[in-house]
């Protein structure tokens, strides 16, 4: 791989980011706005930043698609060929992370509830 072909890398999961981001973040704000219509939970602070801290973390995990591929080219020379399924990851792991979030928010709040 050269540099031009990691820059291209780079740029194809980059531009996928914002679609992951909508995609759980419309997973979070439903469930949690379903479930508020639901409960007698009051919102607050430490709930906004708690969300906040969601959001930076998806986002790094999503920074993986990156890094295994990187980590395939530098160290194993391509042997792993994850190129070739980065779609499917790119859609796994954002199906995956919107049923997580999805879980998350309601195990959140059904503890809380209780």
């Amino acid at each position: 791989m050269t540099l031009n072909e990691l820059k291209t890398n780079i740029k194809w999961w980059e531009s996928k980011r914002w679609i992951y981001n909508a995609l759980v973040g419309l997973s979070g704000i439903l469930t949690i706005f379903n479930v508020l219509a639901e409960s007698p939970y009051d919102w607050t602070l430490e709930d906004t930043i708690g969300v906040i801290i969601w959001g930076i973390g998806a986002n790094i995990f999503y920074s993986l698609g990156t890094l295994v591929e990187l980590f395939d080219w530098y160290y194993l020379k391509n042997r792993l060929g994850i190129k070739r399924f980065r779609v499917f990851f790119f859609i796994s792991g954002t199906f995956l992370s919107c049923l997580y979030t999805f879980w998350c928010v309601m195990a959140y709040f059904l503890w809380s509830v209780w």
